[in-house]
């Protein structure tokens, strides 16, 4: 314990977060924070005080959860990916890699195998994510784009206005699937 408490005293004074600072090189854009306690006692990445993450969510040392984010119910943030903006994360789900999951997206899991948002992926707008979906490379789901029941979205692939992606559905290569609202 003793160890932990010289290490978060280090982290704070080569870490000094205010709001003043807006420097990108901060994690949440150097928004107020703290670098939080794992469910497993190690050192979590970074969430801003004005996010809301339960004590169930793993976050690895250099994610981070930003703004009014909420990341709940067993949620991971891995790697390098952040949650910001008003997005909800909850759940069996996993960001991972250098995925951003922002704006009023809403990714849900509740059983069967994660959801997975990985490697440069972006979730945004109204963007909804439900069940044991992948997300992958550098694809995006945004506007009121869903997708849902094991569909998986990857390569350069884009979900966005209104479609819906389901049902064992997967768009490879650049495949866009973008309906008028």
């Amino acid at each position: 314990m003793r160890n932990l408490s010289l290490m978060m005293g280090l982290l704070s004074l080569s870490f000094p977060f205010t709001s003043i600072s807006q420097d990108k090189n901060y994690p949440c854009s150097g928004a107020p924070g703290v670098f939080r306690i794992n469910p497993d006692d190690s050192l979590g990445g970074f969430v801003a005080h004005s996010a809301t993450v339960d004590n169930t969510v793993f976050i690895e040392l250099e994610a981070s959860v930003c703004d009014q984010a909420t990341v709940i119910e067993g949620a991971k943030v891995l790697g390098r990916a952040e949650v910001s903006g008003r997005a909800t994360v909850r759940g069996k789900v996993e960001v991972s890699g250098r995925a951003k999951v922002f704006g009023e997206a809403y990714l849900v899991n509740y059983g069967g195998s994660d959801l997975r948002v990985e490697g440069d992926a972006r979730i945004y707008g109204n963007g909804f994510l439900q069940g044991s979906v992948v997300v992958a490379d550098n694809s995006e789901v945004f506007g009121w784009g869903k997708v849902v029941h094991f569909a998986q979205v990857l390569g350069h692939s884009k979900v966005c206005g209104s479609s819906l992606v389901g049902e064992f559905e997967v768009l490879i290569d650049d495949e866009s699937y973008c309906s008028q609202l």
